[in-house]
């Protein structure tokens, strides 16, 4: 391990740990040094390997498909080529966040990414995640393994906190927080946002707990705390399952009025006060909610509106109810095709096979479906609370976790709600299963428990525990499967055995944390990919060719088919045309289908880029384009000489426009014209505006002259001239336009209603140019033109949270008055 890395982590676990504590105080418990020590224990104990080894927790053999490593002289390690996201998505928007925090601005805008997109505006970016922010003091190759690690200690101790708040002894509360922190739904997820997000729902639902036992303001405001951390982390779907999640729990498990209340006569009292006890719980609730939202409504609020237009929001309200039988008495056919499949995920760690060894036998893919795993202990424990257990408790976390089972497994009642709605289409259903993880982990601390101190219904349990064996081994019977099912056994009987009732359950306890050890260490290892740190984006002699050719991120890139596909280029500060992210803006997209076919979508996730000789390209700013020996040959392109980068090859184009310039020629057309226009053009120096945004803004041209000119008759070839930069960050440009007139300034950058234009201090009206670019109407006498780029929201986000910040410290003032008035209260004598 390098210096600068035990360092940084060193410094992001003490951060983790002391907004843990402070958290829990907050919440009225406690954190006990053995569950801190654990919980630091367990996370470096299983990284181990990434941490303190030379592996890197990525999968750097998928860039050998992408930026050949030939002549780097290194063997490629090519596993878990399924987790491609990591390395091209996760890693650049974590880099181009690094790089606006570097240069101390926010991350509002990058060049480079999709053709020109706000890093703010993505949550899996994670801008203002606090696990992406503690692992920035690490570098960037082990920013998967740092994270992890911070999160698994999330995960432990808030597992840890809830249920010991629920009444669980030490032991349960430690086979339930390293269930979950080792389990599908941490480590399945663990170089994703899913996990930075779940980590969070324990504490939330501990949160929930004490709001509806004990209602405080310091409670309210720790629980504000943890409902931004969950909204900030990176995943929508996780922080509307585990919010749905922590307040079912928290309501069921309200304080209730003690039975001899009732039975002294005073039944309608006790009526009104379980009422009244319910009241302010909901409105704790809704208040430390709400608060939660405004302290991330800088970040949320954009999201939020950015949604609806998203190519997310395009394919999942186009999706349609698939054709299907429904019988009431057929199981069968109460689910919606192989999705059923989900339903087994916990009851063995190979029911689909070796994880990343065998071929997957599952629903959709391995990190999907083992999303639901929690370990053979905590399926047996859940299973004895099911079924031995009498303790209400434990009824909302398996209410929960199979409400999520069925949902996930296409239920049928709950698709036809789902596809009746459409705002319910939104949402990945399958991302909501580490949820279900949490609630089984909980659940089985009561079995756990049982199994462990009770000797009563030694029956029940002895046929619950044989159930859970038999459905588990049904589904794989290995060696390994047989041994853990051999010492759940073990510890059942171990717990009755003898007189002396100390040793026994401690025997128990042990047998019962080596069935855990053995079965979920191993496989939450491997789960994780093991890559190279020589391979981690190496510079070869193609990128060298490409930097050389754009000078950087002076001049766009592109791939044909799907070669070097986004977002890698920018990681070499390349600028990239295609977009790899779902939130981005379908008038985008619609560009990109009717001039180059690029299409992504849920169903086809890699989309290709083809017909590069279209005029479009050139107005898109792109000068290199990557191709290679097998792919027929642009006929408005040059190839560039670099013979060491066979197979591939690198064309230039030498018509490329400047990303900002005044064309030549404007077109005035009608929204739903926009694909005939593009598919007949012919210059890209004409560009196109709609003619009731010209109308509306009552500019120039609005009477069809006055700067928006039509082709010339004789059809010479259009004359643009380019603006000049002359000062600029990402988000925020100052250009000189050229022209002394009323004229357009067209730009090739997207999302044109973030963009504000200034000349002079005054306001200058836009334009949506070519379909989805910003352009600018600049009066006469103008030349200096200011750009600033705003995510749509960011500003009412901010004054939400500067009013819920306020909130907070009016809760911290109240919290400490009261605490100081019971101390300065005289002891009676």
């Amino acid at each position: 391990m390098s210096w600068h890395l035990a360092r940084g982590l060193l410094a992001a676990l003490v951060a983790m740990q002391a907004l843990a504590w402070g958290l829990a105080r907050g919440l009225r418990v406690r954190v006990e040094v053995r569950a801190m020590a654990l919980g630091l224990a367990v996370p470096l104990g299983l990284l181990s390997p990434w941490l303190f080894g030379g592996e890197l927790l990525a999968p750097t053999g998928l860039l050998d498909r992408v930026v050949s490593f030939s002549g780097i002289g290194h063997e490629v390690r090519r596993t878990h080529l399924l987790l491609s996201d990591p390395m091209f998505q996760l890693l650049p928007w974590e880099l181009e966040v690094r790089h606006a925090l570097r240069e101390r601005r926010l991350p509002m805008w990058s060049d480079r990414l999709d053709g020109g997109s706000s890093p703010w505006l993505n949550p899996q970016a994670g801008a203002l995640s606090p696990v992406a922010v503690a692992a920035r003091l690490t570098p960037i190759q082990h920013f998967f393994d740092v994270t992890l690690c911070l999160k698994m200690l999330l995960a432990f101790e808030g597992t840890w906190l809830l249920v010991r708040r629920l009444g669980r002894s030490r032991v349960a509360a430690l086979l339930a927080a390293a269930s979950f922190a080792l389990g599908g739904g941490v480590m399945s997820w663990g170089l994703f946002a899913v996990s930075s997000t779940v980590v969070w729902v324990p504490w939330l639902t501990l949160a929930c707990v004490q709001l509806f036992r004990r209602p405080a303001p310091r409670t309210i405001a720790a629980a504000a705390l943890v409902t931004a951390a969950l909204l900030l982390s990176g995943h929508p779907e996780i922080a509307l399952a585990g919010g749905l999640f922590a307040a079912v729990c928290g309501l069921a498990l309200r304080r209730r009025t003690r039975r001899g209340v009732a039975a002294a006569g005073l039944a309608g009292k006790a009526r009104l006060s379980r009422r009244a006890g319910r009241t302010r719980g909901l409105a704790a609730a809704g208040l430390a909610a709400l608060l939660g939202f405004g302290l991330a409504a800088p970040v949320l609020v954009p999201f939020l509106r950015a949604v609806p237009a998203s190519q997310r929001a395009r394919d999942m309200l186009g999706a349609e109810m698939p054709d299907h039988d429904f019988r009431a008495l057929e199981p069968a056919s109460w689910f919606l095709g192989p999705t059923a499949a989900y339903l087994r995920s916990p009851i063995n760690p190979r029911v689909y096979g070796l994880p990343y060894e065998e071929p997957f036998r599952g629903p959709f893919d391995w990190a999907d479906a083992l999303g639901g795993y929690t370990g053979l202990v905590a399926f047996a424990g859940a299973v004895v609370a099911l079924f031995v257990v009498r303790d209400r408790r434990a009824w909302p976390f398996l209410g929960s976790a199979l409400v999520i089972l069925l949902l996930v497994a296409g239920f049928a009642p709950f698709a036809w709600l789902i596809y009746s709605v459409p705002a319910l289409r939104v949402p990945a259903y399958s991302r909501f299963l580490p949820v279900a993880c949490l609630g089984l982990a909980v659940a089985a601390a009561f079995g756990c428990d049982f199994m462990v101190y009770r000797r009563e219904r030694r029956l029940q349990l002895a046929a619950a525990l044989a159930a859970a064996a038999a459905i588990s081994l049904l589904a794989d019977s290995s060696p390994e499967i047989l041994l853990v099912w051999g010492l759940v056994a073990g510890a059942a009987l171990a717990a009755r055995w003898g007189r002396r009732r100390q040793l026994g359950p401690r025997f128990a306890a042990v047998l019962l944390a080596a069935a855990l050890a053995l079965d979920l260490g191993p496989w939450a290892r491997r789960l994780l990919p093991r890559g190279q740190g020589e391979l981690f984006y190496p510079r070869s002699e193609l990128i060298e060719t490409l930097v050389r050719e754009t000078g950087g991120d002076a001049w766009r890139v592109v791939g044909v088919e799907q070669l070097v596909y986004p977002s890698i280029l920018p990681v070499y500060g390349l600028a990239e045309v295609r977009s790899n992210n779902a939130l981005v803006p379908g008038d985008y997209l619609r560009v990109l289908r009717a001039a180059f076919g690029f299409d992504p979508s849920a169903a086809h996730y890699y989309s290709p880029f083809d017909h590069v000789d279209h005029p479009l390209l050139s107005f898109l700013n792109v000068r290199a384009v990557v191709s290679n020996i097998w792919v027929p040959r642009p006929r408005t392109l040059v190839p560039v000489a670099a013979p060491g980068i066979a197979p591939f090859v690198v064309y230039r184009n030498p018509a490329a426009l400047p990303r900002w310039f005044v064309p030549a020629a404007v077109d005035l057309i009608e929204r739903r014209a926009l694909e005939r226009w593009i598919a007949g053009l012919s210059e890209p120096g004409r560009v196109a505006v709609f003619r009731d945004e010209v109308a509306r803004v009552g500019g120039p041209g609005a009477d069809g002259r006055g700067g928006l000119s039509a082709q010339p008759a004789d059809r010479r070839p259009l004359a643009w001239r380019p603006a000049r930069l002359v000062a600029g960050v990402p988000g925020h440009l100052e250009l000189d336009v050229p022209g002394a007139g009323n004229r357009l300034l067209a730009t090739s950058l997207p999302q044109p209603g973030g963009w504000r234009a200034r000349a002079g201090g005054r306001p200058l009206p836009k334009l949506t140019v070519d379909g989805a670019f910003l352009g600018v109407l600049v009066p006469a006498g103008a030349s200096r033109v200011e750009l600033d780029f705003t995510p749509p929201g960011f500003r009412s986000g901010l004054s939400a949270c500067a009013l819920a910040l306020c909130a907070l410290l009016y809760l911290a003032w109240r919290s400490w008055r009261a605490e100081r008035a019971v101390t300065a209260r005289p002891s009676r004598p």
